[in-house]
C-alpha cells in the first residue's frame, strides 16, 4: 500500500508541476474591445481580426490570429481554441499553429507593445477559422482558450476584451486574461451582416 501511495503523490506532484509552467505573459489577441479589428499582427500585413473592421459578411470565414510565448504550457502539450458564441449555443472550434515571431528589444521594428524590454522572445503565431456555417447574423461574441493538456489533465487560460470578476489578470502586453471559465461580457463581439 505504501508504494501505491508514494506512486500517486509522485504522479499527483508530477501533475501539478506541469500544470505550474503554464503562463501567459506573451499571449495576445487584442487589448480591449475594438483592437483585434485594427492592430496588426507584428511583422504582418494583416490584423488580429483579419477580416478588418469588426463587422463580417454572412457567408465569409471568419479569421482570428493569436499570439503566446513560444512552448506557453511547459512540458505540456498546447492547443488554442475559440470559444465562439452565435447567440444561440457555444461552438469551440481549435486553432493551429502558423509560425513563430521572434521579438527583439534592440530592434525597434520587431518590438511590440513596447516589448520586451530587454534581450529576445520567441513567440508562437496561432490562426482559428470560423466557418460561416456556425456564425449567424446579428453580434457574435468569442473568446480565446489557451490550453496545456497532459496525462489526462489540463490548463487553460481565457484571453477576454475587457476585464472583469476576481480572477481577471493583465500581462505584459496589456491582454486581459483569467483562469476562471465565467467571463460573461468579458468576450469580443464580431457583427455577422446578411
Amino acid at each position: 500500500m505504501k508504494h501505491a501511495s508514494a506512486v500517486l503523490i509522485l504522479a499527483l506532484a508530477n501533475s501539478l508541476a506541469a500544470q505550474g509552467e503554464m503562463q501567459a505573459d506573451w499571449a495576445y489577441h487584442s487589448a480591449g474591445p475594438s483592437g483585434h479589428a485594427t492592430e496588426h499582427v507584428p511583422g504582418e500585413s494583416f490584423a488580429f481580426l483579419a477580416n478588418g473592421s469588426g463587422s463580417v459578411a454572412d457567408g465569409d470565414t471568419v479569421t482570428l490570429y493569436v499570439l503566446t510565448a513560444h512552448d506557453f504550457a511547459g512540458e505540456m502539450d498546447e492547443q488554442i481554441f475559440v470559444r465562439w458564441w452565435d447567440g444561440a449555443m457555444a461552438h469551440w472550434i481549435m486553432g493551429g499553429w502558423v509560425k513563430n515571431i521572434a521579438l527583439d528589444a534592440a530592434k525597434p521594428e520587431t518590438r511590440f507593445h513596447d516589448q520586451p524590454a530587454e534581450g529576445i522572445v520567441s513567440l508562437d503565431l496561432w490562426k482559428i477559422e470560423i466557418p460561416p456555417w456556425i456564425t449567424q447574423p446579428g453580434d457574435n461574441f468569442y473568446a480565446i482558450q489557451i490550453k496545456g493538456y497532459a496525462d489526462g489533465t489540463s490548463e487553460e487560460r481565457y484571453l477576454l476584451a475587457r476585464a472583469g470578476g476576481d480572477f481577471s489578470q493583465i500581462n505584459n502586453l496589456g491582454q486581459v486574461w483569467s483562469a476562471s471559465e465565467e467571463f460573461d461580457g468579458q468576450d469580443w463581439k464580431v457583427a455577422i451582416t446578411p
